[in-house]
């Protein structure tokens, strides 16, 4: 399984690892904290398998090689109750639709590998901090990062393609970046 993802930049990605370690350390969830090489990140597309991987991996870097970072003010702490996902949430704006919505056309060829909760009108850009919660955890997880929660702003630097590994529980294990382009710094003339 392949995604690609938006990296931030560091203090952010600190923040949200500091999340994944507290929860951690609170005995909450370890879920994020545990999958190799994860990065903090909003996921633009998932797939079940990318044929021919070093072609894509090529032609995202060309597509990305004109896209002008992106900043996002995250100033919103939620949950999808029915996956047990607690998340960070940007402020959805119509550059960030935009860039959405222009890659998949872009990238239409692998439509038919796509997880539909990533496609264009059923996409709900986010930062996870924990998965597969039980609803006692969603609000143990909920109170602990309410307390410490500040509203946020990161540009989007660099989008990657990650290799997303399973164990024999269908739980992720490692999140490789295979690929990664950074993003135009946005100039002001």
């Amino acid at each position: 399984m392949y995604a690609v993802e938006l990296f931030f930049e560091e203090e952010f990605e600190k923040y949200v690892k500091n999340i994944w370690k507290g929860l951690k350390d609170q005995n909450i969830s370890s879920n994020m904290y545990d999958i190799s090489y994860l990065k903090p990140h909003i996921t633009m597309a998932v797939y079940s398998d990318i044929p021919s991987i070093e072609s894509i991996c090529r032609r995202l870097s060309t597509y990305f090689d004109s896209v002008i970072e992106l900043e996002l003010k995250f100033d919103v702490l939620a949950s999808f109750p029915t996956t047990g996902t607690l998340f960070i949430d940007p402020t959805v704006t119509e550059d960030l639709l935009k860039m959405h919505k222009k890659y998949h056309a872009e990238f239409s060829d692998l439509f038919e590998f796509s997880n539909p909760y990533y496609i264009p009108n059923n996409w709900v850009p986010h930062c996870t901090l924990a998965i597969r919660l039980s609803p006692e955890q969603i609000l143990d997880a909920m109170k602990y990062c309410y307390k410490d929660f500040v509203p946020l702003r990161s540009k989007v630097i660099e989008v990657g393609i990650v290799k997303l590994e399973y164990d024999s529980n269908n739980v992720c294990i490692s999140s490789s970046t295979i690929a990664s382009n950074k993003l135009k710094v946005k100039t002001n003339l």
